[in-house]
């Protein structure tokens, strides 16, 4: 299937719930939470609406369903029309004592003979060469700078542009009688909402959301349509195939050259068993992410988040879904390769790396590898 390019704006800010109950004033909690971006399943789910919209599917035919979960879709944000991805977490910005901006590189300690830890799996530590507070409001890097870190380098710190990601925006409102259909006295409760126009420094910017979606063969989409809680409206632009990431040239190279490699998570990752993947111990190479079959990479370190819950509803099934957790993006995990050819890496730039397929087809797990020694 040919892979088209679409960007989703919002002409006014959307709500991504985190799904935590809320209701208005005497209940246990007053706000609707919104998370910092939408979770990918959120993004296929939508785009696949999309298609079956303007292809007339009949959403209640159970092969409708089975077929539209086969569109493989891939998100991530754009500010000003350019693509920009969540802060690698081996990467620690602080300001030193003269109050200027450094950055620390976290990378797998080197332990002497016979010595361990009690870390997981036998991983090795990070190192923390210093006692420092993170800055924050970086929480997103431009292409150019991830190219950088992934290169094994480091940016300039006191040039990293601080991106802080979609602006957080709250309103109060006041409940409805539902028989009255006037305010209940007394009855607030507020939404946060995300906004796709920001300023910083730079300016004012414009967000939207890529996607990248493999459409069947004369399949077209609906380029309006309602995107997250309150059903707000959003327009689909398509975009030339090359507004996409490809691996940059000279970062092809360097991982060709090398069998030290990092991989990081560009959107949350599913895994089988919670913060480590499956496929790193998988026989069975027919249900591996692509680019992996052939390899034995060796585990050697990680900088993961803290997890993060993910659920939703199960339109095939007309009932919730069982809460899982993910490993969140920017998760970094260090690899020694043992066997197999590296340049099999290079096909899985940018695709998902989530141990189940359908988790892969719904965007989990968009993996972006680099070098680390």
């Amino acid at each position: 299937m040919p892979s088209k390019i679409f960007d989703i704006h919002a002409p006014s800010p959307l709500l991504f719930r985190d799904g935590k109950p809320f209701g208005a004033a005497g209940g246990t909690e007053t706000s609707a939470r919104s998370l910092a971006v939408p979770l990918p399943s959120t993004l296929a789910g939508f785009i696949r609406t999309q298609i079956g919209v303007k292809s007339s599917w009949n959403w209640s035919d159970g092969d409708t369903l089975k077929n539209a979960h086969t569109i493989c879709v891939s998100g991530l944000l754009t500010r000003d029309q350019k693509i920009v991805l969540p802060a690698p977490r081996d990467a620690v910005i602080y300001k030193d004592k003269a109050q200027i901006l450094r950055m620390m590189c976290l990378k797998p300690l080197e332990l002497p003979n016979n010595a361990g830890t009690d870390a997981p799996e036998s991983i090795n530590p990070l190192a923390i060469t210093q006692d420092v507070k993170a800055e924050t409001g970086y929480a997103f890097w431009t292409k150019e700078d991830m190219t950088t870190w992934l290169l094994n380098d480091t940016p300039n710190a006191e040039k990293l542009e601080k991106i802080a990601g979609l602006p957080l925006e709250t309103r109060v409102h006041v409940a409805i009688n539902k028989d009255s259909k006037v305010g209940e006295e007394g009855q607030l409760f507020s939404v946060g909402y995300r906004s796709f126009e920001s300023k910083s420094e730079a300016g004012h910017h414009r967000w939207s959301i890529r996607t990248r979606v493999k459409l069947p063969d004369k399949t077209a989409i609906s380029k309006l349509g309602h995107l997250g809680g309150e059903r707000r409206a959003v327009t689909l632009e398509e975009q030339d195939i090359g507004n996409w990431w490809d691996c940059p040239t000279e970062l092809k190279t360097a991982i060709r050259n090398s069998k030290y490699l990092k991989l990081v998570l560009a959107t949350p990752a599913i895994f089988t068993h919670g913060w480590k993947p499956a496929w790193l111990e998988a026989t069975d190479s027919a249900n591996m992410p692509k680019g992996l079959h052939g390899l034995k990479l060796k585990l050697i370190s990680a900088a993961i988040g803290r997890r993060e819950p993910v659920s939703g509803w199960n339109i095939r099934e007309n009932s919730a879904k069982a809460v899982r957790y993910m490993v969140p993006a920017g998760s970094v995990y260090f690899f020694e390769l043992l066997e197999g050819n590296q340049e099999k890496i290079l096909e899985n730039w940018l695709k998902p790396v989530s141990d189940n397929e359908q988790d892969r087809k719904d965007g989990f797990g968009l993996a972006l590898w680099g070098v680390w020694k």
